[in-house]
């Protein structure tokens, strides 16, 4: 029997636009960053400690991997809507008030993401420019000296992006909620594939 694939799904049944889902598969892709960081760490035990044979770009390459693979996770979990929050007093709250509290919150995090776009992208410039705006990635200085913050500092910016862009999309979506009061976003996911 063919098993078909069913697509990624959210705390609420389905991930919140199609948006979300194209991150949600990039992120199980890049998930496998981690194991070609358990990969590289073994190869790196086994010449140092059994040949005597160390590399000088073991740490930095799974240092590289292992961060772009924790900066994609904040995206991610915010496609699925899986990220930690304390909801002792929200759930206490009557539906309508609990709904202007969500895009009260989802407003608050459109201006983080905003603020932290704004940082990344400083970020980003400085490590990737020079003052004279010459193309220049910034390097380890490291026997190795690979470009990696520069790799991860620019995924950290693209990222950050996603994630503003996943705030407005989701606070627009708590607006619409707002005004119908009778649907909520369990509701709105059934037999829907956003996928």
């Amino acid at each position: 029997m063919k098993k078909t694939k069913q697509p990624p799904v959210t705390v609420t049944g389905q991930p919140m636009s199609s948006f979300d889902c194209w991150i949600v598969k990039i992120g199980n892709v890049i998930g496998w960053l981690y194991f070609a960081a358990v990969l590289i760490s073994v190869f790196e035990v086994v010449l140092r400690y059994g040949f005597n044979r160390p590399t000088s770009w073991a740490h930095e390459i799974t240092l590289m991997l292992v961060g772009i693979g924790m900066v994609w996770g904040g995206s991610y979990c915010m496609a699925e809507d899986r990220h930690i929050r304390v909801t002792v007093v929200r759930d206490a709250m009557p539906a309508s008030i609990r709904r202007i509290v969500d895009v009260v919150v989802g407003f608050l995090t459109l201006l983080f993401c905003s603020g932290l776009a704004w940082a990344g992208y400083v970020m980003f410039q400085k490590t990737v420019f020079d003052p004279a705006g010459a193309l220049r990635l910034q390097r380890t200085g490291s026997a190795f000296n690979s470009a990696a913050p520069a790799v991860v500092k620019t995924v950290l910016f693209i990222v950050i992006l996603l994630m503003t862009i996943q705030a407005l999309q989701q606070l627009y979506i708590k607006i619409r909620l707002l005004f119908r009061p009778e649907t909520t976003p369990e509701k709105e996911a059934q037999g829907e594939n956003r996928c």
